[in-house]
This record gives C-alpha cells, structure tokens and sequence, in this order.
C-alpha cells in the first residue's frame, strides 16, 4: 500500500494527543495484549474505505456574484439632473423596472450581453439594437424581426412601450433612459440619496446577479490550495457548513496596504471565487465573513478508522483493537492522513468492515 502524502511524526503526536500519559499497550511474544483499563469498553466503528481531505481555513466573505456598476449618463457635460427615487438595497430588480429617477424621469432596466451605451434610433444596428429588441418583445411589444436592426417595426414597438411608461414618446431610446446587464439582476449597494445632483457618469448604485458567492483574498503563497472546480467547505455565521466550488481562480496577485492602499511590504493575494451547492439557510446574508476549509492534502482509497481508535504502544507506534467473534486482537498500524475525526492506517489483516474498538477512556 502507498504511503506517499500521509503525516507523520510530530503531526501524528498532535493528533492522537488525547492519548496522554498512561495510554500504552504492551504486547506479548505473540501479539497479544493484556487487560486494561478501557479494553473492555463496548463501543465500536467499523473500518471503512475512503477518501481523506485535510482542509485549511482561510476567511472569506460572503455575497453575490457578478457586481457591476450602474452610472448616470446624459450625454452632456454638466449635471445628469437631481435624483427623485432610487431602488432599495437588495431589491430584486425586473425587466423593464425603472431602478432610479433623475429629475421625474425613470432609468429602466433591461436583460441582456452588450450595454447601452449610445442613443438608439432607427438605422442603427448592433449587439444593443438586438437586446433592446428582444426586451421589446419580453414587454409585450412587437419589434418584428430580433436582428439587431433598429427598422421602423422597432421604432413602433418603442413608441409603444413609451406611452405605456409614461416617457415621452420619440420613437428612440436616447442614451441613459436604459441600462442592459446580464441575467436576473439585484440591487447591491446604493451610492446617492434622493434628492442629489448627480454628473454625467456617476455611479448610482452597484448590482449584482441573485446567485451567492464567497470570495477569498488568498495568499499566494498558498496558491496551490486552490484548484477550478474543486469542492471546499464554507462555514457560515452561527456554525452552519454548506459545500462549495471554486469557480474562478485569480493570476495576477494584487497587493494592498492598509485602506486598500498599495504597499510593497504587503503580502500578495490573489482572488479566488467560490459559488455555493446550496443557499439553504444562507438567508439575506451579505458581506458576512464566513471560513472557508480548502482542501491541502487528499488521501484516496485508504482504510480509515476513528482517530479515537488508535492505541499508543509502549516503545512507539499506534495499534487498534480489532474485535471478532473469538475475542480482541491488537493490530499494530501505520498512521496516514488525519481528516474529520478519522485516520487512515494500514495493517496486515486489517479490512473494512472490521470493528474496532473505539474506547470511551483509556
């Protein structure tokens, strides 16, 4: 059997500490053991073949994917206008909502790859002609043809939903009455207050998609416990754990000082993005500084036991106790990979499905 990456030594005293002083077997010529304290003790788990990970934690925060910016634009040098409404902070945000008002007039979100970032009129053409076409249609109005051509059938289908909104009624979407982002959007964080001035391209508030995210600033030196696709466990507030994986892992390691300021005795980080199996019980938690367990070491196909089954020999080495109808033997082993309580070992004659005894004291 291999016993490439199993621990030993110092982190195999660590872990069995529990057996302190007093907690040695001494064996006879043939192996066998005698009464002792604890020997007797009924309580038992069977040996099981398994995968070990051994995790490091490292802290993480908790929040949504996907942050981007929503920011004033008119198409002028001077003021946007004054800010009458804006969406609350962790508002859901629909097609076609107006997510803030600058001077009465509403800001509308739509779905989509390519933003707005021009007036859009007919004969115009391209990636944002297209979405605002296929938001048209979502709407309930007919564009005609989704193609990315701004014809006179978009123009129609505009007019439309301009006097359903109560805008004013051109037949163009001028630069700034829409913002187009990605997927099922919700609001983050909110810049201004009602009744601010905002200039042309200032930030209005931030969004970001409705699927949960930790994100973690690791070290780079510990850049190889970060795998794409690999399953971490993510321990929430108040002790929950609910499983992860690794989605994006940063290549460029950043360096910040106090304030976010760069500062060249700083350690470098690099950002790793984890998305979580599962929100249950995660709530409305965001920005909540979570732990994160990374797997440092695998151990697969080995025979595992509890750590609480080792037996510390008189001379060195750790044993179990194996019981069978015609009595306890005692097992000499070779300690591998702790991970969650268990061990993993190695012995001749020693299969899964095996019972050891797991003694309540020793």
């Amino acid at each position: 059997m291999s016993r490439r990456g199993w621990t030993t030594g110092a982190g195999v005293v660590l872990a069995v500490g529990a057996l302190a002083a007093g907690a040695f077997l001494a064996f006879g010529p043939d192996g066998s053991s005698p009464a002792a304290a604890g020997s007797s003790a009924s309580a038992t788990a069977r040996v099981e073949r398994r995968t070990l990970v051994s995790r490091e934690t490292v802290s993480g925060t908790l929040g949504y994917a996907d942050e981007r910016s929503v920011r004033a634009r008119s198409g002028t040098e001077g003021p946007a206008g004054t800010v009458t409404s804006v969406v609350r902070e962790g508002a859901r945000l629909n097609r076609g909502q107006a997510i803030y008002r600058v001077d009465g007039e509403a800001v509308r979100l739509l779905i989509g790859e390519t933003p707005a970032w021009r007036t859009m009129q007919q004969g115009d053409s391209g990636g944002d002609i297209g979405a605002l076409e296929f938001n048209l249609r979502k709407l309930g109005y007919d564009p005609g043809t989704v193609d990315g051509d701004f014809d006179a059938s978009t123009a129609s289908a505009v007019r439309a939903w301009q006097d359903d909104t109560g805008w004013e009624v051109t037949g163009r979407v001028d630069l700034g009455q829409v913002v187009i982002q990605p997927g099922r959007r919700r609001a983050g964080e909110v810049m201004v207050k009602t009744g601010e001035v905002v200039a042309d391209g200032a930030e209005v508030l931030r969004t970001t998609s409705r699927r949960r995210e930790v994100v973690v600033d690791l070290d780079a030196d510990q850049q190889s416990l970060a795998r794409r696709g690999a399953t971490v466990q993510v321990t929430l507030p108040g002790d929950r754990t609910v499983d992860g994986k690794v989605t994006s892992v940063g290549s460029v390691a950043k360096t910040a000082g106090a304030g976010g300021e760069t500062d060249e005795e700083a350690s470098a980080t690099i950002s790793v993005k984890i998305a979580l199996t599962s929100a249950e019980g995660v709530g409305r938690l965001d920005g909540a500084p979570v732990s994160v367990g990374l797997a440092a070491e695998v151990s697969r196909n080995v025979l595992a036991v509890p750590v609480t089954a080792l037996l510390a020999m008189r001379g060195g080495g750790y044993a179990v106790q194996v019981r069978a109808r015609t009595g306890t033997r005692t097992v000499p082993v070779e300690v591998g990979q702790f991970a969650d309580g268990l061990v993993g070992v190695a012995a001749e004659g020693l299969r899964p499905g095996d019972e050891v005894v797991v003694p309540d004291a020793i």
